[in-house]
């Protein structure tokens, strides 16, 4: 009987003591730095497509077209409408592989903003995403929003 008294109260403290010891192996290991390969990147999909450039793990020339659904808010009419951005520039992907930008771009007299992104991975590929809101002007009643996500192709930087 006394052993297992023993054991009751060791047990606990070996437990605490195997997942302390467990997490910080975990977090010493060395992770690599996602790979962000130069090329020309882009994705046709129907009219939709995102394309960018990168170059020392600096994304530029991010451009994309795009399909919004509309509401109008005076009629109640849902449609779709198109949204093209250009030109969307700055930073480096960051060590984890993530780009991201905020833009405000205006395309047909409609003034839209939202986020582009790219993620590189290991190992499974490049994605590009880009939301968009474009709210009712003062003189309009419609208001749109969108959002398109890829897996890209590559190319030659040249």
């Amino acid at each position: 009987m006394p052993k297992r008294a023993r054991l009751i109260h060791v047990l606990p403290l070996a437990l605490i003591a195997l997942v302390l010891g467990g997490s910080a192996l975990a977090s010493a290991r060395y992770v690599r730095p996602a790979p962000a390969p130069d090329g020309r990147y882009g994705k046709v999909e129907g009219h939709e497509v995102i394309l960018f450039k990168v170059r020392d793990r600096k994304v530029t020339d991010f451009s994309f077209n795009m399909d919004m659904q509309c509401h109008n808010t005076d009629t109640g009419e849902d449609y779709v409408r198109d949204f093209t951005g250009h030109n969307i520039d700055g930073g480096r992907a960051t060590f984890n592989g993530h780009w991201d930008q905020n833009y405000t771009q205006t395309d047909g007299g409609r003034e839209g903003s939202g986020l582009a992104e790219v993620t590189f991975t290991r190992g499974r590929g490049v994605y590009g995403s880009v939301s968009v809101v474009a709210p009712a002007g003062p003189e309009s009643f419609e208001d749109c929003h969108g959002f398109i996500d890829f897996k890209m192709d590559r190319g030659p930087l040249s």
